[in-house]
């Protein structure tokens, strides 16, 4: 059997409901709930939470990934995680209603596409072609912005779209300009 000990950092209070089986990890900045019935369904990783760490009991290598899971949770908990996006494309640009967390994209469509964020996302625009979303779950913030991106990905011709920032698009070469 293999012993894991994750600590606990002191900013954060962790409480763990059995009978559903949830963690709730809370902060300064919010809570976060992590479902561990999803990552150990028949109940093989022995968990006991102590004052200042988590131990994680278990046969299985599965505890593994459940340690890099809940260190990802406190360190979302403790800062939170950001997640930049580029629209690049002439008239591509988004907005965001003030009132509640609706943004606008303006794609190249002949219609706006309108994305509400879920609860837990906040987003800051940068100016009408960059977007900064904030959140405490990491997981949560990657599918936010990978369903984002996918309102209109890199075309491969000339990268116009959604991408972001630090992303490479391998572009295609255009085959008349390169048989000339």
């Amino acid at each position: 059997m293999h012993t894991y000990i994750i600590p606990i950092p002191s900013t954060i209070n962790i409480t763990l409901n059995k009978r559903q089986n949830i963690l709730l990890i809370k902060s300064q900045l919010g809570t976060v709930n992590f479902h561990l019935s999803k990552f150990d369904p028949k109940g093989e990783i022995l968990i006991s939470i102590e004052q200042d760490s988590i131990t994680l009991k278990s046969y299985s290598k599965i505890a593994i990934t459940l340690k890099k899971l809940l260190e990802n949770k406190f360190h979302g908990v403790q800062r939170g995680f950001l997640i930049y996006l580029q629209i690049i494309g002439v008239g591509y640009r988004v907005e965001k209603d003030q009132n509640e967390n609706i943004l606008y994209f303006k794609l190249g469509h002949s219609h706006d596409i309108t994305y509400k964020l879920p609860q837990g996302i906040r987003v800051f625009l940068q100016s009408g072609t960059s977007l900064c979303l904030f959140g405490l779950d990491k997981n949560q913030l990657t599918q936010v912005a990978s369903s984002i991106r996918k309102l209109r990905p890199p075309e491969p011709y000339k990268g116009k779209g959604i991408r972001l920032l630090n992303e490479n698009i391998k572009l295609k070469t255009d085959l008349k300009s390169s048989k000339k």
